[in-house]
């Protein structure tokens, strides 16, 4: 595969995951501030769902992909090869995405464990 290939994959991948996160925030937010339970909230999450991802999907992709080439020119220049720079800058971008989205989606303080594991 090569590297053209592999950078657009990962710009998708940061996308998604970044857009999945706003939208855990904003539900998160939602949920503590409506007193609305039950089916209401499923009505006003799913409406949260559509008004976010549709142009945050957007905005996540224009601004991730200007951020994510930058961030992978950056990784390239530490490498020897572009293939290997692109595989280390996206390893590095889905290690942090991992770190929070096992805070906000899951409650796990993955730093914490790490050092504990380390130790």
């Amino acid at each position: 595969m090569n590297n053209k290939k592999i950078t657009q994959y990962a710009i998708y991948a940061v996308a998604v995951l970044c857009a999945a996160l706003i939208n855990e925030h904003i539900i998160k937010y939602v949920k503590t501030h409506i007193d609305q339970k039950g089916y209401l909230l499923v009505i006003i999450d799913m409406a949260i769902v559509v008004l976010i991802f549709a142009p945050a999907f957007g905005l996540v992709t224009k601004y991730t992909k200007k951020l994510s080439q930058a961030y992978l020119k950056t990784s390239k220049k530490f490498s020897a090869s572009n293939k290997n720079g692109t595989l280390l800058g996206f390893t590095i971008a889905i290690f942090i995405l991992f770190i929070l989205y096992a805070n906000l989606r899951h409650e796990l303080n993955v730093v914490d464990d790490l050092r504990a594991i380390i130790r």
